[in-house]
């Protein structure tokens, strides 16, 4: 049925970004209006339960139970982990839980990463302490071996411990390696730290988010993990067990956030979250989209940054600081909106601190989470904007609509930007990534959102974000190839 309307989505000789992508987003709100297929009436998915409430096999009941308020962090600390509560299975001079970053390069392998600095969680101990040598100092600050990705968002992760003795020094990543770091896994740190390393979040004082307590023959640990990171953006919480040997048993699992679409630009390192209060699914579902409206903030904030050091264009530079402006307003708007409608009082983001990137990382990113995501988050902005039954909502995004277009508008022009300056190998990379994440968009469009929520938000059923993204990748995938045609051939 979309079909009819993709005819005449190629650019026109010189047509700007923004006339462009205006033609797409007419042609998709058009297809979403003849399908009349607004499926409100779907529910959501049930909650997927591993294990029953009561099945004592699955879950001790008898252990210690958790603080209320959750896992405390140390002052400043991101984690929950202290490097004092492992017990190694020998003794060293230090050891410390580090996190570090990476981004795939154009070619594979284990060496082939982008690394952001490695960050400090916790540690214990003097550096090289009995190390006869300054080699012992210099493998330290160069975090040794190569990066190994423990889970993927944005940008992928790794959790490690690091550790001398005498003069050796020893990267401990992965599962395997830490429980033959640690021996027996018989305190929550080292539960906890073994959870982290198999890609599941941990939050700082928060029980819903994070507990851990002692339980036959090891631990229970709750944990999250981001799901689905776009159309929707879900968010599971995972009851875990975690065995002395290192085994860790997903127990059951309960989705505990959802977001219909990828709202702004999420930063990578975002480590906070909105907490619904469960008065209202509407006020819930604004309070976490005001939630993301703030956190893009930072995200074009360290936009404008980057491109200014990698030598970009001085417009593109003003236009991602326009943009975190933009955000600002967003967040102020849709949290009054929220509060008015039982939602939570916002929650202020937490982001890592990131170190900035080379200019395929960036361009990586952008090809992701600004053509793809930020490009159909926009769109589906504009349905709702059209069909939000709540009138004041409505009217909100109508010009958060407006803003967001923009805002995808100045992804294409820095992919443009940053094709030119990249070797055909590199181009190739961010071709493949903006393609994969183009499949996974679609995979996730199937799950309808809170029929309620739908409703008076406007947003689209899977039918409509499917026909939606139809339109938006017919009509991005030919004039992009050709552009970026030209480009490989005018290369040196």
């Amino acid at each position: 049925m979309a079909r009819r309307f993709l005819r005449g989505c190629n650019p026109e000789p010189d047509e700007s970004v923004e006339s462009w992508l205006a033609r797409i987003f007419e042609r998709a709100q058009r297809v979403a209006v003849v399908t009349g297929l607004l499926a409100q009436g779907c529910t959501t998915e049930p909650t997927q339960a591993l294990a029953e409430p009561g099945d004592t096999d699955a879950i001790d009941e008898t252990g210690s139970a958790q603080v209320a308020g959750g896992v405390p962090c140390a002052p400043g600390a991101t984690m929950p982990i202290s490097a004092s509560g492992l017990s190694p299975a020998r003794r060293f001079d230090y050891l410390a839980i580090r996190t570090l970053y990476g981004t795939p390069a154009a070619e594979e392998g284990p060496e082939r990463w982008t690394q952001s600095n490695f960050s400090v969680v916790s540690e214990v101990g003097t550096t090289c302490a009995t190390a006869t040598t300054r080699e012992c100092h210099q493998k330290i600050r160069m975090h040794p071996e190569p990066f190994r990705r423990t889970s993927c968002l944005q940008l992928c992760t790794e959790t490690s411990v690091v550790t001398t003795a005498g003069d050796e020094v020893r990267r401990w990543a992965g599962i395997p390696e830490l429980v033959s770091l640690l021996g027996p896994i018989d305190t929550p740190d080292e539960a906890l730290l073994l959870v982290e390393a198999a890609g599941y979040d941990l939050t700082c004082n928060n029980a819903e988010r994070t507990t851990v307590r002692a339980a036959r023959d090891g631990f229970i640990v709750t944990a999250t993990k981001i799901t689905r990171d776009c159309a929707p953006i879900i968010t599971t919480r995972f009851t875990l067990r975690v065995f002395r040997s290192g085994e860790i048993q997903e127990v059951r699992a309960e989705e505990i956030g959802r977001d219909s679409a990828c709202i702004g630009r999420v930063p990578a390192g975002l480590t906070s979250a909105a907490a619904d209060e469960g008065r209202s699914p509407l006020g819930d579902y604004l309070a976490r989209a005001a939630h993301l409206e703030a956190a893009s903030v930072i995200a074009f904030e360290r936009l404008a940054a980057e491109l200014c050091a990698l030598g970009a264009p001085a417009s593109l530079v003003h236009e991602a600081r326009r943009a975190a402006e933009d955000e600002v307003r967003h967040a102020d708007v849709v949290s009054a909106l929220a509060q008015a409608r039982g939602g939570a009082a916002p929650v202020p983001p937490r982001v890592e601190e990131q170190p900035l990137r080379a200019l395929l990382a960036l361009a990586l990113e952008n090809a992701v989470e600004g053509c793809v995501r930020e490009t159909f988050g926009a769109l589906v902005g504009a349905h709702q904007a059209r069909r939000a039954a709540d009138a004041e909502l409505a009217a909100a995004m109508r010009e958060i609509a407006a803003d967001e277009a923009r805002h995808a508008a100045l992804s294409w022009k820095v992919h443009i930007w940053a094709m030119e300056q990249l070797g055909p190998e590199e181009r190739a990379h961010v071709q493949e990534a903006q393609a994969d994440a183009l499949s996974r968009l679609a995979a996730s469009t199937t799950h309808a959102p809170a029929p309620e929520v739908a409703h008076a938000a406007g947003l689209p059923g899977p039918t409509e974000a499917a026909c939606l993204l139809d339109v938006l990748r017919e009509g991005i995938q030919t004039p992009v190839a050709r552009r970026e045609a030209v480009i490989a051939t005018s290369s040196p």
